[in-house]
């Protein structure tokens, strides 16, 4: 958002920060540089995923993502027999997606060698979209391969076709 940039860019000046810099544009189109931090803040639908893609790409140390709306996997999901009397209401139905959707991309960070974790950062009484996923890159060598298990059992569990994160990641 445009009116965010020119309020940020002065404030980090003004801080000290000489090499901050905020930029409006979509981040799908984006090519970070080498990257310290990558924070994304209620980027809807797969723009999670796309920031995420890219502070990997970046080789970011950090990468912070706060997920707004959760669209591609709830039309995906096949309602496993022991969940069909849950996942039949709506409103549940898309509360599973998000946390599925957001389960799935932590295992896809910490597959690509980030401790990850997954928590709230703001009271509920502020907003409902309050979920952060953090990854820090790993010192050591990460269990990319029991990552990776979980993700594709949760993957055959709901019955999930594709997530955009790992379509992106195939691509690194």
């Amino acid at each position: 958002r445009g009116e965010l940039v020119e309020l940020c860019n002065p404030v980090g000046r003004e801080a000290g920060y000489e090499g901050l810099r905020f930029v409006r544009g979509l981040i799908g189109a984006t090519e970070p540089p080498p990257t310290d931090i990558l924070i994304a803040l209620h980027a809807c639908d797969t723009a999670t995923d796309d920031a995420l893609y890219k502070g990997v790409r970046a080789g970011a140390s950090v990468i912070i993502t706060a997920p707004c709306c959760h669209k591609e996997l709830r039309p995906q999901i096949e309602a496993p027999a022991v969940l069909g009397g849950v996942l039949r209401h709506g409103i549940l139905l898309e509360g599973e997606a998000e946390t599925l959707t957001d389960s799935l991309r932590a295992l896809l960070l910490e597959a690509a060698g980030y401790r990850v974790k997954v928590f709230e950062f703001i009271s509920t009484e502020h907003t409902r979209k309050n979920t952060m996923i953090a990854g820090v890159r790993a010192e050591a060598k990460t269990d990319a391969d029991a990552a990776l298990r979980q993700f594709r059992e949760l993957k055959e569990f709901y019955g999930v076709h594709e997530l955009r994160l790992e379509k992106l990641l195939c691509e690194i």
